[in-house]
């Protein structure tokens, strides 16, 4: 079959499209017929050898997380050969390839008239946003969440859920017309980052201290932002550090605002799907609910497997509005 494959870390360069021997299930496996392989920035956190210690599969390896397709083989499970099937897996699961194993149990059915490449977006992307939502900061209908990145892949779902849940919306992005498409989407408000005004403009627009909820997948700096923003009893999602770990003391910064009696948690997927997968589980079948429901919309682009390299590039300068998925075609 044919695969994208890493023999060695590095730029996206080290991505290579080459013919590599068909995986065999082993008990309990099924082999899925690829359809679309997402691509995420821990693929590329993979590919530059930057995984935490420890963390770093054995090379060579196929890049992919989460992918959609048909069962090719089910391999005497009580699955059925030719279902459609999305699943979000392990690090190890190598979607970018024409056919990948995956756990039988960690594959969710779908209805045979799901559209396989909006099935391929939910895993990674509308699970972490809907596992934030409802699962870690608990939000509460008519408050007000502030989204980072409104217009990237788990920004976008963000959006989409938090409007399900009547949450009101204040977007934040770093381009003019990712702006534009956050407020398309449906946020309440949206402002650049880059303008230096930012945190006054949001003020003006909904009060001081009116903010609730906090999603940002940034960090850095930026959480003084948030903190200042932050209504009382208010909670800040952490789910990234796309700008590291900021230059100064948190607990020093959180103590001035200590009369707000701000929470601040952290939120990794692969926590909740190693150590508590049914919570993963009951998030994936709602949101195939809501897709077949036609409630959330999924955004995304498409690129061949065989783009590879290009896909990375894109991704990392950050010109994917939603998602970005390999199609094998």
């Amino acid at each position: 079959m044919k695969a994208i494959q890493i023999t060695k870390t590095g730029g996206a360069d080290v991505l290579t499209y080459q013919e590599v021997n068909r995986p065999t299930p082993k008990a309990g496996q099924v082999l899925v017929k690829i359809h679309a392989a997402p691509v995420n920035f821990i693929d590329t956190i993979i590919r530059e050898g930057n995984m935490p210690p420890g963390m770093m599969p054995e090379l060579p390896f196929i890049p992919g997380v989460e992918g959609s397709g048909v069962i090719a083989d089910a391999n005497g499970t009580d699955l059925k050969e030719g279902s459609k099937v999305a699943f979000l897996g392990v690090i190890g699961s190598s979607a970018y390839a024409e056919y990948a194993l995956v756990d039988a149990d960690k594959l969710v059915v779908l209805e045979d008239t799901t559209d396989l490449l909006e099935a391929a977006v939910i895993p990674v992307n509308y699970f972490t946003a809907y596992h934030m939502l409802k699962n870690v900061a608990k939000v509460e209908a008519g408050k007000t969440a502030l989204i980072y990145a409104a217009s990237g892949g788990v920004g976008t779902a963000l959006v989409q859920i938090a409007k399900l849940l009547n949450l009101n919306i204040v977007a934040l992005e770093r381009r003019d017309e990712k702006v534009t498409n956050a407020l398309n989407m449906g946020a309440n408000f949206a402002f650049n980052t880059t303008d230096e005004n930012w945190k006054a403009q949001v003020k003006e627009a909904i009060g001081e201290n009116s903010i609730d909820y906090v999603f940002n997948p940034v960090v850095g700096n930026s959480i003084k932002d948030d903190l200042e923003l932050l209504a009382p009893l208010g909670h800040i999602v952490i789910f990234g550090f796309l700008a590291g770990l900021g230059n100064f003391n948190l607990m020093e910064e959180s103590v001035k605002y200590f009369g707000k009696a701000p929470s601040i948690s952290f939120s990794e997927i692969y926590a909740t799907f190693t150590n508590k997968y049914e919570v993963v589980d009951q998030g994936l079948k709602q949101l195939y609910e809501w897709l077949a429901e036609g409630k959330i919309s999924p955004v995304y682009e498409t690129m061949p497997l065989s783009e590879a390299k290009a896909a990375h590039e894109k991704i990392q300068a950050g010109l994917v509005r939603g998602k970005l998925l390999l199609t094998n075609e």
